[in-house]
């Protein structure tokens, strides 16, 4: 095409064009592989360095490869283009491109931005909640979000899962499918939940009362009033405290699996590290308690 002919780019560059990087392309004398072109406008998609170089040469024409989709759709396959090749964003870029992906793709997980952003899950979750702030937290309780895989997942999972562990602690003999039901879960993952319940010891009378299965009792009963409570449920930063605590027990139980190869060599090395942690969460624990206890007692 002409180069006369396109649009300037919708680039998540926030400082715009780097001239001095345009110059190193042209002076390269290599060949450059096509330009993103949106068929529709005319408008560059990805390859903007690549125009200019071509300008810098002298070159009319230039090779390029039309796309389709709307705007939106456009500027995610323009940061995608710029994460996997040319010259990186910096992250200020790419954090910008986090919150504009947001506002136009709300429904996706924090990992599928974050996959075509270059960010980490943590940081998109960060974005997202402080764009939350400013809305209402009634405005998006539980909407579905697509993950990388293109599955549709409820943004509320943790909080399920937290009322499917409550509800087979307190009641074992419902079906696997009642408890599903009533939780908002798969059946499957009622069955797993049910398993982690099971894998506790039982007292010397067979039932639970062994403190293992005491200490899962009491944790999932405080999963749940967490779980139901609106200014933990109803936020994005309730619901990553959710998703938080969860990963944590569930790290517990691979961790159990995970020490029996350890060699003895090392038993000493891992304890340190082990007792560390749990003063550090001593100490977390410590702090909640003295800013929760009511004013002038303790």
């Amino acid at each position: 095409m002409p180069v006369e002919s396109l649009l300037p780019a919708d680039s998540p560059r926030l400082a715009g064009l780097n001239e001095g990087h345009a110059r190193a392309l042209a002076e390269s004398g290599t060949a450059f592989e096509p330009i993103l072109v949106h068929r529709e406008t005319g408008r560059v998609v990805d390859g903007m360095h690549r125009l200019r170089a071509a300008v810098l040469r002298g070159e009319h024409l230039i090779t390029v490869r039309h796309v389709d989709g709307a705007s939106a759709d456009l500027f995610v396959r323009a940061v995608q283009a710029n994460i996997s090749h040319g010259l990186p964003l910096t992250l200020g870029d790419r954090k910008a491109a986090v919150l504009r992906i947001l506002t136009t793709h709300p429904h996706w997980s924090d990992r599928a931005i974050a996959a075509v952003t270059g960010v980490s899950p943590k940081t998109v979750g960060a974005v997202r909640g402080r764009r939350s702030t400013e809305e209402s937290p009634q405005s998006n309780r539980s909407a579905p979000r697509v993950g990388r895989d293109g599955r549709v997942r409820p943004a509320d999972m943790p909080e399920r899962r937290a009322k499917a562990r409550s509800l087979l602690a307190q009641r074992p003999r419902a079906t696997l499918r009642e408890v599903a039901q009533e939780a908002g879960v798969s059946v499957s993952t009622a069955h797993r939940l049910r398993q982690e319940l099971r894998s506790c010891p039982a007292g010397p009378d067979g039932g639970e009362r062994a403190p293992a299965a005491v200490a899962v009792r009491l944790r999932v009963r405080a999963l749940d009033i967490l779980a139901n409570d609106p200014s933990i449920r109803f936020t994005d930063s309730g619901r990553a405290l959710l998703r938080w605590l969860n990963g944590q027990a569930q790290g517990l139980a691979a961790g159990e699996q995970l020490l029996a190869a350890v060699p003895p060599h090392c038993a000493r090395a891992l304890t340190e590290v082990m007792s560390h942690y749990a003063r550090e969460w001593e100490r977390l624990a410590a702090g909640m308690q003295e800013s929760g206890l009511p004013r002038g007692g303790r």
